[in-house]
């Protein structure tokens, strides 16, 4: 029969007391059996440990070979190649605007990437290029590009004979188009409506302003279709072709104007 040892536990609240019985060997090995769950709960965290390290082990390997696998795929050359190229075609944007009397967008660090790029630079200068890019297409938004109606030119910026009859020239600002009464007439760019009425020998006319000190006049319409401080968007639609002011017939007179200096809207019909 096993030995029990009695253990009396008194409750000093005055409560009833409680006995408990041991098995005597419990007490007398105590140590032993402390060691042997002690041993039992670090063989038991080893085991943990071993089974968490090569999980996380297979999942970095696994994402080792991806990255190894994206890598070989990636040609460095071809980045730098393309990377080139964009910096180049804003060099001929640049060119561009410059011959449209307009500033250059500035782009730190263009020109050529250099040799040094590694595969870990990518996104950055992935990042760099789409910020600049968005810049340009921010600017060529508010710069006039395009013709402001269907019709062909009729006649084009600089000395002219003299449309009402005379053998004396005269300086046309503008360039004119081919139209008929009604013929819709657009903006060329985004800007802000600054004049809508009659003016002088332009008849009814449409002024815009943009940004990059730039101004476009649409000239001789028949309607207006805007308001002064009204907000325009490129392509669309503020007046209709006419035949109002000084004009021997429907068409539209179009002026780019730059600081203040009307300027050859030629030069803005294409980048």
């Amino acid at each position: 029969m096993q030995k029990k040892t009695t253990i009396l536990l008194i409750n000093k609240k005055g409560k009833e007391n409680k006995i408990i019985q041991i098995p005597s060997g419990i007490i007398l090995h105590w140590r032993k059996y402390l060691l042997l769950i002690n041993c039992l709960i670090i063989l038991l965290l080893a085991i943990i440990g071993i089974y968490i390290y090569q999980k996380t082990s297979e999942h970095y390997i696994d994402k080792l070979a991806r990255a190894n696998i994206i890598k070989n795929q990636i040609d460095l050359v071809k980045v730098k190649q393309s990377l080139n190229s964009i910096d180049e075609n804003i060099h001929k944007i640049n060119k561009s605007l410059n011959a449209r009397g307009l500033e250059s967008i500035t782009i730190e660090n263009a020109g050529g990437i250099g040799d040094n790029i590694e595969i870990t630079d990518i996104n950055n200068i992935a990042e760099f290029y789409a910020n600049k890019i968005k810049e340009i297409k921010n600017t060529l938004i508010v710069t006039p590009l395009g013709k402001p109606t269907h019709g062909n030119i009729s006649s084009l910026f600089g000395n002219r004979m003299n449309p009402f009859g005379g053998l004396r020239s005269e300086k046309h600002v503008g360039i004119d188009f081919k139209g008929k009464i009604g013929d819709p007439v657009k903006s060329t760019a985004k800007g802000i409506v600054i004049f809508t009425g009659v003016k002088g020998s332009y008849g009814k006319c449409i002024i815009i302003k943009h940004n990059n000190y730039l101004q476009t006049l649409y000239a001789h319409l028949s309607n207006s279709k805007v308001k002064v401080n009204q907000k325009i968007k490129a392509g669309e639609i503020i007046g209709t072709v006419g035949n109002s002011g000084r004009s021997t017939g429907p068409h539209l007179h179009y002026e780019v104007i730059h600081n203040d200096k009307k300027i050859d809207p030629k030069l803005f019909l294409k980048l």
